[in-house]
């Protein structure tokens, strides 16, 4: 038999030392941000029902959830996304609440990949919920605040894409194709694959929405993409959606952010989730993407509230490797009591130091050869030994 008792499962990973500092201050400078901003952090359960994320199998499908049950034989999973238990616990514990409600979370969430083995399957998350309110104004704050959140963690290297899925949406309503087909078109043009996505619309009838969709990929860039996007389709709500976006984007523009935000037709991800204006950020030298989000203004209906609502969410573990690593912290002073008498003493020599800002450890050796052995390999420079007096001794 093959035991797996020293290695993690796949998707997973051991954090070491100075990555969980470099998590910790990403979260951290998310958390200080966000706060200033009036949003107030929620922490929902590792945990959640299955009939929670029910409702939402269009859009995460049931094989990439990690089910398991409770004693009473309850179907449950380990929380595969934000967004949805949020929804839950403002439909119910929040429900009297005045709105707007701005939230914001840091948790883990669990999804499974079947045909991508090396994609993380643990993935920590940060992210905000804005509940309620104009939709114009909500979607104008939040996307700002994406973008700031990218800012300060790249120190300006980064991108920010945006899209308005009804204008994609308009296009599938014209195309005459059963929805199979129209569900597979929206996967290759999720993956520009411009080669499939020319074959499969060549068995579509030809029309105007065909043509449109073997442009979509294509349709990236500047403000440039507006006047070309208007050209190839503006019927059944289409003009309406780009006027919105463009709306956005000019907003944008007056912010002083310039080339950091570009538009992408193409971004046509949980068409059935998204209601709106839908985005992602990348930062440089990262070669996915470290942040989504978008419009979502039918998924608390699910939970018996008609708000609608936007948020995105941030992928820590990507953003950390944007954190410079800092040095191990090396002690300036091992604190070596001589006798099992004076760790009482030693205990208040250490507190004195830290009082005096000085960085130190307490040894657990039984002598001080040990002790002065270990501080040489650990190039602790001083050794204080607490006895009936106090010695020092230099490692170097």
């Amino acid at each position: 038999m093959k035991y797996y008792d020293k290695i993690t499962p796949d998707g997973t990973r051991d954090l070491l030392f100075s990555e969980c500092d470099q998590r910790s201050q990403v979260t951290k400078t998310l958390k200080d941000l966000f706060d200033t901003q009036g949003y107030r952090r929620v922490m929902t359960p590792a945990l959640e029902f299955y009939d929670v994320f029910g409702k939402a199998a269009k859009y995460l499908p049931k094989e990439t959830m990690y089910k398991l049950t409770d004693a009473k034989g309850r179907l449950m999973v380990l929380c595969p996304d934000c967004t949805v238990p949020v929804a839950r616990l403002t439909a119910t514990r929040l429900k009297g609440m005045p709105k707007p409600i701005r939230i914001y979370y840091n948790r883990n969430i669990y999804r499974g990949f079947p045909k991508r083995k090396s994609r993380s399957v643990e993935i920590n998350q940060v992210g905000i919920e804005l509940i309620g309110g104009s939709t114009v104004r909500s979607d104008l704050e939040v996307i700002e605040l994406a973008a700031r959140s990218l800012e300060k963690i790249s120190q300006g290297g980064y991108r920010l894409e945006l899209c308005h899925i009804g204008y994609f949406k308009a296009i599938m309503d014209s195309l005459d194709a059963d929805e199979d087909t129209k569900e597979e078109i929206r996967l290759l043009i999720e993956q520009k694959n411009y080669a499939s996505l020319t074959d499969i619309l060549g068995k579509a009838k030809e029309n105007r929405a065909a043509r449109a969709l073997r442009k979509l990929p294509r349709l990236f860039g500047g403000e440039e993409v507006f006047e070309k996007a208007y050209e190839l389709f503006d019927e059944n709500g289409a003009r309406e959606c780009l006027d919105y976006l463009k709306s956005i984007y000019e907003y944008l523009q007056e912010l002083g952010l310039g080339d950091k935000v570009m538009i992408d037709l193409g971004l046509v991800n949980l068409a059935e989730y998204y209601t709106g204006i839908i985005f992602r950020g990348y930062c440089n030298g990262i070669g996915e993407q470290v942040l989504s989000g978008g419009r979502y203004d039918n998924l608390l209906g699910q939970f018996g509230e008609d708000y609608g609502s936007i948020g995105f969410g941030l992928n820590v573990d990507l953003t950390s490797q944007k954190v410079k690593p800092a040095p191990d912290p090396v002690p300036e002073i091992l604190v070596f009591a001589q006798h099992l008498a004076h760790v009482p003493a030693s205990v208040h020599y250490r507190k004195g130091l830290e009082e005096q800002g000085i960085l130190s450890e307490n040894s657990v050796f039984d002598t001080l050869e040990e002790t002065l052995e270990y501080a040489k390999k650990k190039r602790i420079p001083k050794v204080h030994v607490i006895g009936e007096e106090i010695r020092e001794y230099e490692t170097n």
